[in-house]
């Protein structure tokens, strides 16, 4: 199964282009993870949903909760709601919005649940870790407690180690070494580097 999730964001999420992509870090790379395409994919979400909801069987403390900061977390959260509740199993998902709210309940966190509820944070990609971060810090402030982290791909780009220091257990269900394409990508780019401070 998770063989078909791999191919599918081969597919549909990674993109490769000798004019590089600028990440949100703001460092440039040759590859760019794009998941929309994925989690707005019938096929695509479906799988995500039950590789998520396999990585949350593996935490120490299984959460009653899952969420991260929008746009990233939103539609895995929302699908990994609705497999475990067709489960049988009651699992709310919170929403981190990058800013708060200016009309109505004013909220920083959609669905805020009670002080003490036990949450899996969720991203779609991390490079540097810092929107999982940032939704990490907004639960915490808020009185949740964080039980582990699952993203779908880590770039290994340090962010799944600071993570680690800060939070605890981060799980990632794909790296960057599990897609070919993009390690040669950069590897090119490191070549390029190389290349360019030998001349200097």
């Amino acid at each position: 199964m998770w063989t078909q999730l791999r191919d599918l964001i081969e597919a549909r999420c990674l993109n490769i282009s000798d004019k590089p992509f600028k990440l949100s870090t703001g460092a440039y790379s040759k590859y760019y993870f794009d998941c929309k395409p994925l989690t707005l994919h019938g096929e695509g979400l479906s799988l995500t949903a039950e590789a998520f909801l396999e990585e949350m069987q593996k935490l120490p403390e299984r959460p009653k909760a899952i969420g991260g900061l929008t746009m990233g977390a939103d539609f895995i959260t929302a699908a990994v709601v609705v497999k475990a509740f067709a489960r049988g199993l009651q699992i709310d998902g919170s929403i981190v919005r990058k800013e708060m709210k200016q009309h109505g309940t004013m909220n920083k966190i959609e669905n805020q649940l009670p002080k003490g509820t036990p949450i899996v944070v969720v991203d779609d990609v991390i490079t540097t870790g810092k929107s999982t971060r940032q939704a990490c810090e907004e639960f915490l402030a808020s009185g949740y407690r964080i039980v582990g982290i699952i993203a779908l791909i880590d770039r290994e780009e340090g962010g799944k180690a600071a993570l680690e220091k800060s939070f605890g257990s981060v799980q990632a269900i794909y790296t960057t070494s599990d897609f070919p394409r993009a390690v040669k990508a950069d590897e090119q780019v490191r070549a390029d580097k190389g290349r360019i401070a030998a001349a200097a």
